[in-house]
């Protein structure tokens, strides 16, 4: 049993709450129609997940029994067979088709997109350089995108851009973590690893803190009122999650929140401060 819950993957079903994200900023989210809609788009979402992650551990599977961590993963080490996962993948996929078939056509539209992206992406997207962190990014955005369909909420720029400048930050320090831990090897399990260098990686990271940061500071300014003062704790969750990244201490996004408490401190400020300004 264990094994197939590690295969589903349940501890990164944390990223598909940002579904909630419209109705959260719109004001909305305590109203029971629009909590019950983010809600089932937010499940609707982690079934198709954990069906995407299947097919792709079944994609890698070589790859990942060279990998330090991921060589422990159900189908790297045999635990589940090959057509079981295939089963389990596509069982998930039609689950979260059925699903979706309440929120409306546009949620099936920005699903089918997020399905049909992720598989394209394990198949060969991720085999190019840059475009493929771009496309991990793009699958934050249509999480957002969902939650703005189920509800029938207009998704603005503003968290747009924020989350997309955040995902990419989020896919750079990603990248910068597998080279740290894999080292000469980091190619044998993803090649695409060998066309990025540590100081562009670098780079990319302090370009996109500061871009994401500027971009929620100037919304704060335009928006007025106590809202600016989220800024500080934003400001010391984006430089803290540098730092991790930096110092060699970063990696999958979920684990990284998990295990440091900064993070949570910075989160829990930063989300209160929002809600006290929007709902209070």
């Amino acid at each position: 049993m264990k094994s197939w819950l590690r295969l589903l993957r349940i501890s990164q079903w944390g990223k598909n709450g940002l579904v909630f994200a419209p109705a959260f900023f719109a004001g909305k989210l305590l109203e029971k129609h629009f909590f019950l809609l983010s809600l089932w788009s937010f499940l609707t979402f982690c079934l198709c997940a954990s069906g995407l992650y299947i097919i792709n551990d079944i994609l890698d599977i070589h790859a990942d029994r060279h990998h330090p961590e991921k060589k422990h993963r159900p189908l790297a080490t045999g635990e589940v067979s090959l057509l079981q996962a295939a089963i389990l993948a596509i069982t998930l996929l039609i689950m979260a088709f059925i699903l979706s078939y309440p929120l409306g056509k546009n949620f099936l539209i920005v699903l089918s997109i997020y399905i049909l992206l992720n598989i394209s992406y394990s198949i060969f997207l991720k085999h190019i350089s840059l475009l493929e962190i771009f496309m991990v990014a793009f699958g934050y955005l249509l999480r957002i995108l969902g939650g703005g369909a189920a509800t029938n909420i207009i998704v603005s720029s503003w968290l747009f851009m924020s989350v997309f400048l955040l995902a990419l930050l989020i896919s750079f320090g990603k990248r910068r973590a597998e080279i740290a831990l894999l080292g000469n090897k980091a190619k044998l399990h993803r090649s695409i690893l060998a066309d990025y260098s540590v100081e562009f990686l670098n780079l990319c990271l302090v370009i996109t803190a500061a871009s994401s940061l500027i971009m929620y500071a100037i919304y704060t300014v335009e928006k007025g009122n106590h809202l600016i003062y989220t800024v500080i704790p934003a400001a010391y969750g984006i430089l803290r999650y540098l730092k991790l990244v930096l110092t060699g201490k970063g990696g999958d996004p979920i684990e990284v929140f998990a295990r440091d408490y900064h993070l949570w401190i910075a989160t829990i400020l930063f989300l209160s401060g929002i809600a006290f300004e929007i709902y209070l």
